[in-house]
């Protein structure tokens, strides 16, 4: 019982899907912000001409105010000027920022829209402490920890490859030590960007393994799964075996309504009834194979049907026409023959 209890087996789609609608989603954090960092910094060094040059009117505008008397007309257009200048400036960051929120999280887990529920049990100081001394956020907390000893091991690292440059730039023009230390930036920015990357890289696979770890299912649950999917299969098979019953019960009544019985003579029979003023052609009203097929001769025998061997015909009968089903135009020719034999039967008996 205890073996059957481990959750030893991989998650089925359905709880997969299940906890999917429930918001639990495989999510790593990290590879958003790495996005947001990388997409950003190449947007920052390559096309934010815009953005810069909007903030340098903005900065002209401001200093063309000093000295000058402060009044409620100039500070409403300062404010305007500032609040219109900065939203344009800063836009394309805010939507580069978002679309790449939605990208990297729709790449994770798909498109998903789950409803927003408030959990005032979360807001229990008590439950709130236990979720600080977890293990995940432990794990959580320890991985900060450790990406943030690396990011300062590599920046030493760096800083020693490049104090020289450094050193060197004391003794430059203005611009030429602007553009150095534009440089050197640019040199921390990517070792920086370098070790958030490789972490976003470990923390996306870490985050599919435990998550799916989270959602294995022992084979008790898997076979409960399928049951309520599926249905029992005992139940299932309980409820066929009645409903056959309960057409061969029907089949059999109808039986003493045929006109005629088709048999190959031992293993196939099928009952056949026309009545011109109600069917087109005729129909089959019975038809079963060994112990079902004795029981329908034994009718037809109670009840003076005539039973005609046709081996051929009966089997195709049988395989090709389902019960209340008319014949096909195929087997007209055939049956022709029959149903004026049968005919010409019941008017000698009359």
């Amino acid at each position: 019982m205890a073996d059957e209890e481990e959750k030893t087996e991989e998650p089925t789609q359905k709880k997969i899907d299940d906890a999917k609608e429930k918001g639990n989603v495989p999510k790593s954090m990290e590879v958003t912000g790495a996005a947001v960092l990388l997409f950003g910094s190449i947007y920052l060094l390559f096309f934010s001409g815009f953005t810069f040059e909007s903030i340098k009117k903005l900065m002209l505008f401001s200093y063309g105010f000093m000295g000058q008397e402060m009044n409620e007309t100039v500070f409403y257009s300062i404010a305007y000027t500032f609040v219109m200048t900065a939203v344009k400036a800063l836009l394309p960051i805010f939507v580069l920022v978002i679309l790449l929120a939605l990208i990297t999280n729709w790449s994770q887990f798909g498109f998903l829209i789950t409803p927003l529920k408030i959990d005032l049990q979360k807001l229990d100081p008590i439950k709130g402490m236990k979720n600080v001394f977890a293990f995940k956020k432990a794990l959580e907390a320890l991985k900060l920890t450790l990406k943030l000893l690396i990011i300062i091991v590599v920046m030493f690292i760096v800083l020693a490859l490049t104090h020289k440059a450094f050193l060197a730039m004391m003794d430059k023009e203005f611009y030429a030590t602007f553009n150095t230390i534009i440089e050197l930036i640019i040199y921390f920015l990517a070792a920086i960007l370098l070790i958030i990357i490789l972490f976003a890289i470990i923390d996306f696979f870490f985050t599919r393994h435990y998550y799916f770890k989270s959602l294995k299912m022992s084979k008790q649950e898997i076979k409960d799964e399928f049951k309520n999917m599926e249905g029992d299969p005992q139940v299932k098979g309980r409820i066929r075996k009645i409903q056959m019953q309960m057409h061969q019960k029907r089949m059999m009544n109808d039986v003493p309504d045929a006109d005629v019985v088709i048999t190959n003579p031992s293993h196939y029979a099928v009952a056949l009834r026309y009545d011109n003023t109600k069917d087109n052609a005729p129909k089959v009203v019975a038809k079963g194979i060994d112990f079902i097929a004795l029981k329908i001769k034994d009718i037809a025998r109670e009840n003076d049907i005539p039973i005609i061997e046709n081996p051929a015909l009966a089997r195709s009968l049988h395989s090709q026409i389902e019960v209340d089903q008319e014949i096909p135009g195929e087997f007209y020719k055939a049956l022709a023959e029959i149903f004026s034999y049968v005919f010409e039967l019941k008017k000698k008996k009359r």
